[in-house]
């Protein structure tokens, strides 16, 4: 296994999209559809590379991302949305986020992002054990 992605998205359909292509490049994804089950898989579970929508019910993904980034300050977290003019770059920035896409997504360079997301995820794990 290439390492642990997490999905959070009401839209089952993106979370499908995300579990064929990344499970397909050896990776495992665990998804929810809300901020309070992704909570819930991040207190038992170690991931640190997280798509968020940003509009979900209850707690949006900016609020989400606040959250994550409390306890896990070194994850890389992306926000999705196809509501982008609900959402401004420097708020998600604010909010915490590393990078921003919209849908439709472009799954290609998606997964080249991951791949450089775990590429750092590894140097600053070397770098913290070698300290």
């Amino acid at each position: 296994m290439k390492g642990k992605i997490l999905i959070v998205d009401d839209e089952a359909s993106v979370r499908e999209l995300f579990a064929g292509v990344f499970g397909d490049e050896g990776y495992e994804v665990i998804s929810a559809e809300d901020g309070n089950a992704a909570l819930n898989i991040l207190k038992d579970d170690d991931i640190d590379v997280i798509f968020l929508d940003l509009k979900l019910f209850g707690m949006n993904g900016i609020d989400l991302c606040r959250h994550i980034r409390e306890t896990k300050p070194v994850s890389i977290i992306f926000a999705i949305t196809g509501w982008a003019p609900l959402f401004e770059i420097e708020e998600c920035r604010e909010a915490g986020f590393d990078d921003y896409f919209e849908k439709p997504l472009d799954m290609d360079m998606l997964q080249g992002v991951v791949a450089d997301s775990f590429m750092k995820l590894n140097r600053w794990k070397r770098r913290r054990n070698h300290i």
